[in-house]
């Protein structure tokens, strides 16, 4: 899992560009989910609740979960109640979003989809080096991203798409018939447009990675975004969502965190002597020190589960699905935002 340059005469910048390392596992959850799709749909509509079942514990919610660690670092905050009232920011927005939930869960789910869109495409431009390429080739595969997955998903199977986010309505709206919802038929001619505008903007992107002089690494952006449409397009929306989030929104973003010095090579007591040994660490020996970085918050992430899963009547992992969802519609905007601040990945094999 390195970044592997193309041989003696490539340049570096074009070496990183290609950024192996932040695609290989990526490719493999794309490719298996796209050969599902298309073999038997029927496959990924059993299998479809499983990959948010297992982010619970890898990748998934702990990429997430980091906040707490990752906050605390980027504000130098040492100490319980220094670290909270650091937090609180984050805690106000959390209730904002769940507010607006309550209150409006229609409106919450479409705009937690768009949120969606930039969130994934920013951590993927970001993961496969676009930002560095001009603003048309990182907003094109920012917005290229994220709606062929999201919009095509919605285009393709409009009725499957928008169920839990139905379910999650009902289950935490205390009016949720009352509480306005979008029309399905309109939904979906909706995303077919979107789904069409992310193929030019990720065509665009391609295009401005080409004559930036990085046409190999553009090639690889174009076979990827291939394989989102054809998972979105054939797959389970929940099971297409699923195996994004987990195999490459949220894996990149780890792998990101682990190759970022202020984030597990900053000094902690907490930490011990690895702290001090981290640069040198193994990646996959970082990617695991940022799962244990996130338990303080997997905790307490734990226990908000189970209100969720409660409230929309036990049926197994799809109920877990469901509540994973919801606790993301509730965080994905200040863990957005607080991932803005990150610098840029300054460790081996990101640097």
């Amino acid at each position: 899992m390195h970044d592997r340059p193309l041989g003696p005469d490539a340049p570096a910048a074009e070496a990183g560009r290609l950024a192996w390392g932040a695609r290989i596992l990526p490719w493999a959850a794309l490719a298996a989910a796209a050969v599902l799709g298309l073999a038997d749909p029927g496959i990924t509509d059993a299998a479809a609740p499983w990959p948010f079942v297992i982010a619970l514990v890898a990748f998934g919610m702990p990429h997430g979960a980091a906040d707490w660690s990752v906050a605390a670092e980027l504000n130098h905050t040492r100490g319980f109640l220094a670290r909270l009232l650091g937090f609180t920011g984050y805690l106000a927005l959390m209730a904002a979003s769940l507010g607006l939930i309550m209150w409006q869960p229609g409106v919450s789910a479409l705009l937690f989809l768009l949120l969606t869109v930039f969130h994934f495409g920013m951590a993927d431009a970001t993961a496969v080096h676009a930002d560095h390429d001009g603003p048309v080739a990182r907003w094109g595969l920012v917005l290229g991203r994220g709606l062929l997955l999201l919009a095509t998903a919605f285009a393709a199977h409009p009725a499957d798409a928008w169920s839990p986010f139905a379910r999650i309505g009902e289950a935490l709206s205390p009016w949720p018939h009352h509480a306005w919802q979008p029309d399905l038929a309109r939904l979906q001619q909706l995303a077919v447009v979107g789904s069409i505008a992310g193929a030019v903007a990720a065509t665009c992107s391609v295009i401005a990675r080409v004559r930036a002089g990085h046409a190999r690494a553009a090639m690889l952006d174009a076979v990827e975004h291939a394989m989102v449409a054809t998972v979105a397009m054939t797959a389970n929306p929940l099971f297409t969502v699923g195996c994004y989030f987990l195999g490459v929104h949220a894996f990149r973003h780890t792998r990101r965190l682990a190759c970022t010095h202020a984030v597990v090579d900053a000094p902690d007591a907490t930490r011990g002597r690895a702290a001090a040994e981290g640069a040198r660490a193994p990646l996959i020996g970082r990617i695991l020190r940022v799962h244990v970085l996130s338990l303080p918050l997997m905790w307490v992430t734990a226990l908000g589960l189970v209100p969720l899963c409660w409230l929309l009547g036990w049926n197994g992992a799809c109920t877990l699905a469901e509540a994973s969802i919801a606790f993301y519609m509730v965080t994905t905007l200040p863990h957005h935002l607080l991932g803005l601040q990150l610098p840029q990945p300054d460790m081996p094999p990101a640097a």
